[in-house]
């Protein structure tokens, strides 16, 4: 997982590039241009992250230079998103029937320099519908663990040269959260999962080899009154 980086420079990243899952990779269905929204729930607003002003892009088009793979330098931009985490994990205890954990155990799941250093865990209470934990790292960011063997790392490394954006962090964020809630998460040991909303799809497959797949019914929500 995560490493410090050649030379020494300013600190661990959050995570390697290998093997992470982070904010790319999200398809969407249907046509772009056919004017339809396609906006995950804006779940985690409350912690205002939405207002943030937009981040310019680091690098034109050649690139960025080798030595930013190697540095790591302003990661205090990634501290909105223990905010919008907390927020978030409000938001889901508050529309779906879920029991909450604010001292889970995550033990082992960021090394080298980065750990979690608090976490919630919401468990439905439907049998077949999967777990979410929340876990805010020392980075600072945040990591998501859904299911039995899935986590969404946010932002996926933090160095200079990947410039991840705390916006597209957060919708990555919802669209994965949503995908799990509204029953359109599967997976299987050894890396592979798929997501699925009817906005779009972010599907991976890690190493191998996989296990057999399992497919996550939907949340219940919340009894009325």
């Amino acid at each position: 997982m995560g490493r410090r980086p050649r030379g020494g420079l300013c600190g661990p990243r959050h995570r390697d590039h290998d093997g992470a899952r982070g904010s790319g990779g999200w398809l969407i269905d249907g046509d772009p241009g056919s004017g339809r929204a396609f906006e995950p729930p804006r779940r985690g607003a409350a912690s205002r992250v939405d207002e943030l002003p937009v981040e310019p892009g680091r690098w034109g088009a050649d690139g960025p230079p080798q030595e930013a793979y190697s540095r790591v330098g302003d990661t205090e931009r990634y501290r909105p998103l223990h905010a919008f985490a907390l927020a978030l994990a409000d938001d889901l205890e508050a529309e779906f029937d879920v029991e909450r954990d604010d001292e889970p155990a995550l033990d082992g799941w960021l090394t080298e320099g980065v750990q979690v250093v608090t976490g919630i865990r919401l468990r439905p209470r439907r049998s077949d519908a999967a777990p979410i934990t929340i876990g805010l790292t020392s980075f600072p960011g945040v990591v998501v663990g859904v299911g039995e063997f899935t986590r969404l790392t946010l932002p996926v490394c933090g160095c200079d040269a990947c410039d991840e954006h705390v916006a597209d962090l957060v919708r990555s964020a919802r669209e994965h959260v949503d995908a799990v809630v509204s029953g359109g998460f599967a997976e299987a040991s050894g890396g592979w999962e798929s997501f699925r909303t009817e906005r779009g799809s972010s599907e991976g497959g890690g190493s191998g080899p996989f296990g057999p797949r399992r497919a996550w019914a939907a949340w219940p929500h919340r009894p009325a009154g």
